[in-house]
């Protein structure tokens, strides 16, 4: 009996063992398949280590964040490359604020469980509609008249300017593994720019199939902050600078990124 016991002892742990090691191999298989991308840093700056930062975005001359927390969600707008503080607006207590976008003078902004999100005017930040989806918001960008919105999920969900769904787009890379946690999103150089919940980790989507085809590893990046939810989650192009700010949750810096990109690039259109 003594032996059957190890013996059972033994291929628990065994089987243990291989599962982690598969584990460990399938995500070395994802991340594999995606190129990754060397960057150097521009500048290091301040950022408000109070802020719960969810969306990021620059957009004629401004900088407008998103804060969530709820009893403390706030959208704030500044001056850009300044990064003054111009106007802030707090929401309501139940709210929740998730990430942002700009189109044209109308900025979305999403919550995370309410299924809804406001149209502001960017100009002084007032409420001009709200519109609604099912499940949660987490991170919203755009081209041209398309909204692509994550919740969290390996899916993102495809809007009209009027948030009507129109698809969804599952993300993999070439092997067909999906990726999980997709958080902040950022639309710039005809890609889809996502960081993963948790992880010091960008990637590089191609909107129109889904297939990840960059990621960067921003390990390196010192988040100034030991709080468990002081993670990463921040991304706003420059599009002059050709350059990415980057910063995360309760972050009290900010980084300027300038990627060293292939010159193969994909040929969809922003437009």
């Amino acid at each position: 009996m003594l032996k059957r016991t190890v013996s059972g002892k033994l291929f628990v742990r065994l089987l243990s063992f291989m599962s982690t090691l598969l584990s460990t191999y399938c995500l070395a298989e994802q991340e594999s398949t995606a190129a990754l991308l060397d960057f150097e840093i521009l500048e290091t700056a301040s950022h408000d280590k109070l802020s719960f930062t969810q969306g990021w975005e620059i957009s004629d001359g401004f900088i407008y964040e998103s804060s969530g927390g709820y009893g403390r969600s706030f959208i704030r707008k500044s001056s850009y490359p300044e990064h003054k503080k111009t106007l802030e607006k707090r929401l309501p207590a139940n709210w929740f604020a998730e990430g942002l976008t700009v189109q044209g003078d109308k900025l979305f902004l999403l919550s995370w469980r309410q299924q809804r999100g406001l149209v502001l005017n960017t100009e002084n930040l007032q409420p001009m509609a709200q519109f609604k989806y099912r499940g949660q918001g987490w991170g919203i960008c755009s081209f041209g008249d398309t909204l692509f919105m994550s919740n969290g999920s390996n899916t993102l969900q495809l809007f009209n300017k009027r948030f009507e769904l129109q698809n969804e787009l599952a993300i993999t890379s070439s092997n067909n593994q999906k990726w999980q946690n997709i958080n902040e999103l950022e639309c710039a150089k005809n890609l889809i720019w996502a960081n993963i919940w948790q992880e010091k980790k960008i990637i590089a989507i191609n909107p129109e199939n889904g297939q990840v085809i960059y990621q960067l590893d921003l390990s390196q990046l010192d988040s100034g902050n030991s709080h468990p939810e002081a993670v990463l989650n921040g991304i706003a192009y420059d599009a002059e600078r050709d350059a990415f700010w980057i910063t995360g949750k309760l972050w009290p810096k900010r980084y300027l990124l300038r990627l060293k990109m292939p010159k193969a690039a994909i040929t969809h259109s922003a437009d």
